[in-house]
This record gives C-alpha cells, sequence and structure tokens, in this order.
C-alpha cells in the first residue's frame, strides 16, 4: 500500500533549536513509526522589523505543498504562527502559539508592540491573517487548553485540545531526591528564572540549584548570581546531552518551572514522568493544566513564596516523593496514539 505523505509545517528561526523544532521532530518520528512518509517544511521566520514579518506571513501563503515530485501530498500539519498561512486541501493545524506579542502579551514588557499607530496596525493585520488562515482548515487542534482559550478569547474560533508525551517518554526514570532545585529550559525573560536565583538565597545554605538551557538572558543571569554571590550553590550548566538531563530529573529534589502564561511545557510533563513536582505561579497558564496546589507541587500567588516551598521541600522530603508519584499519576497515559490518529482522520 502506497505510504499518504504529510508534510509538517514549521517557521524556523535560523540556528536556533528549542520546545518548537522537538515538537516538530517528534511528530515527524511519530509519524514514520506508523507508516506515513512524513517530512518537515520550514521557512526561515523573523519577526522584525515589521516590513519583514509581513513578508513571513505572505512567504507560507504563497508556497505551494500541492504535491512532491508529482505526488500528491495528502496532508499538511502547521504548528504555530505564520506556517498556518500555508494554503492546501487538507489543512490540519495543530497549534502551539499564535503571535503572541500583538494578543496576550501586547503592551506588556514582554512586547515590543503598544498602542501606537504602526503597533496597531501590525496588530489588526496579523489578527486578520489568522483569522483567514485558520478558519480554512479542516481541522484545528491546540496543544493545551491555554491555547485554545486564547484562540478563543481573542478571534472566536474554537479548537479541540491534543496532549502529547515529551520527547524521552518511556525514558525517563526516578532516582533520588537530592538538595537541588532543577530549572529547564529557555534562558528567557518569560521564563522568569531571575526569581529562582533571588530565591535561592533565602533557601537553607545546603540547598543547591542547577538551571539548564540557553537563551538571550544567560548573561544577565550570571551576573545576578554574582551579585548575589552564589556561584558556590548555582550552577548554568547550559545545553546538555538528553542523558544528562534525563540524570538531573531522575535526581532533583523538585523542578521549578514558573513561565508566564506558557502555552503547554514540556518541563511540567518531564517532571512528572521523573515523579518530581513542580513550583509554579498561578499566571503559569499550560502549566496550571497538571500542577494542582499542595498535591503534585506549588502554584504561588508571588515570588516571596519560591523560598519557602523550596525549604518545605528539603526538610520534608518524604511529601516532596509523593508529590511527584501524584503527578505521574496524571500524565502517565498520555501517548502519541491518540494524537496521531486525530491528526490524520481527514486523509482520504
Amino acid at each position: 500500500m502506497k505510504k499518504r505523505k504529510v508534510a509538517i509545517c514549521h517557521a524556523q528561526v535560523p540556528f536556533f533549536y528549542g520546545g518548537g523544532e522537538l515538537h516538530a521532530e517528534s511528530l515527524k518520528k511519530e509519524l514514520l513509526k506508523r507508516n506515513y512518509d512524513a517530512d518537515i517544511i520550514t521557512l526561515p521566520y523573523k519577526w522584525y522589523p515589521n516590513e519583514q514579518l509581513v513578508q513571513s506571513m505572505l512567504n507560507w501563503r504563497l508556497i505551494d505543498l500541492s504535491e512532491s515530485n508529482g505526488e500528491k501530498i495528502d496532508l499538511v500539519i502547521p504548528m504555530k504562527f505564520p506556517s498556518y498561512g500555508v494554503q492546501h486541501s487538507n489543512k490540519v493545524v495543530w497549534l502551539m502559539h499564535q503571535f503572541r506579542q500583538v494578543y496576550d502579551l501586547f503592551g506588556t514588557q514582554y512586547s515590543e508592540f503598544d498602542h501606537t499607530p504602526e503597533s496597531l496596525s501590525t496588530r489588526e493585520l496579523v489578527k486578520r491573517f489568522d483569522q483567514n488562515s485558520l478558519n480554512e482548515c479542516n481541522k484545528l487542534f491546540t496543544t493545551s487548553n491555554n491555547n485554545a482559550n486564547r484562540l478563543n478569547k481573542y478571534n472566536n474560533i474554537n479548537a479541540e485540545v491534543l496532549y502529547h508525551p515529551p520527547k524521552h517518554y518511556g525514558k525517563y526514570y526516578t532516582e533520588n531526591y537530592d538538595d537541588y532545585i532543577l530549572s529547564v529550559g529557555r534562558l528567557d525573560k518569560l521564563k522568569r528564572i531571575d526569581l529562582l536565583i533571588n530565591a535561592i538565597k533565602y533557601t537553607d545554605n545546603n540547598v543547591k540549584c542547577i538551571i539548564v538551557g540557553t537563551g538571550p538572558e544567560k548573561e544577565n543571569l550570571q551576573k545576578l548570581i554574582h551579585k548575589l554571590n552564589l556561584e558556590h550553590r548555582i550552577k548554568l550548566v547550559g545545553f546538555i546531552d538528553d542523558t544528562e538531563l534525563l540524570h538531573y530529573l531522575a535526581n532533583c529534589l523538585g523542578v521549578y518551572y514558573a513561565p508566564y502564561d506558557e502555552d503547554y511545557g514540556y518541563v511540567t510533563l518531564e517532571a512528572f514522568l521523573s515523579k518530581k513536582c513542580i513550583i509554579s505561579f498561578e499566571d503559569s497558564g499550560g502549566v496550571l493544566e497538571f500542577v494542582q496546589d499542595n498535591v503534585n507541587g506549588f502554584i504561588l500567588s508571588h515570588e516571596e513564596q519560591i523560598a519557602e516551598k523550596i525549604n518545605f521541600l528539603y526538610h520534608n522530603k518524604i511529601k516532596a516523593t509523593d508529590f511527584g508519584q501524584a503527578g505521574y499519576n496524571i500524565v502517565q497515559d498520555i501517548s502519541w496514539d491518540n494524537v496521531i490518529d486525530r491528526l490524520t482522520e481527514t486523509i482520504r
């Protein structure tokens, strides 16, 4: 039987590898395992200046993915802005996120867009692009309820949620509850890692902190660690291989993951599959679809509570173990089978 061709559409920032890239590669891998002929179609993405943002949207709108070397492409699966602008007779969007700078982040410290005429004009253009592109697809899914709620709030479009497991599904394990708090993810302002660093100075002197990841905030975080004289307790280990990551997860006391209004967040599931609890904030978005306060972690209302909760875990490791097990129980059944079935059901 001839394999059905599935094109995964992904907007790629050159020389950057993060959650979006990992997501696209995982989807391709799972499709190939199920005997689909899958490939990732990328176009370089740049959102500044405004003219380039518009060009990026137009690029996706104009490409032809109807066939490949004379053979029909049966399905396209765009995953984030502006890749879902692609036109195809069988477009099924699995939305990671839109261009948040003109939606929920508009006018905040996390966006370059405000109420100037130019910003408002760009915002309106992006909203029209989203309305047209997302309303023409055959099926529309999101990776989290948080994404679906944003889509409904700002665009009045409904979508179904499809949760998926993280990259190393089946490989996570639990070894110990050592004396360090772990942070995993891009070093970006939205991740609020600076709050964790500030909190460490108020924790028990035996508590350590390991921060995994790279990003634009690396230098600022290094300066903050030096300013607080915490080099002996906090390590910025940068990019690490998969084996190291799994080891850190298996042996940490708990995981700090408190981004601002996160879309989904692999880290939550990675922590829970390693039977480790999460420390997060009440405005952390998609993280809260899994974290339950005082059940499998802590949901904080202000930063002063970070040190308090870390100290609690340090002095109550049995409770940390119980929280980790509770987290594991609610994510252990998330698998790729349902995701692939739903994404490909429009293929005829």
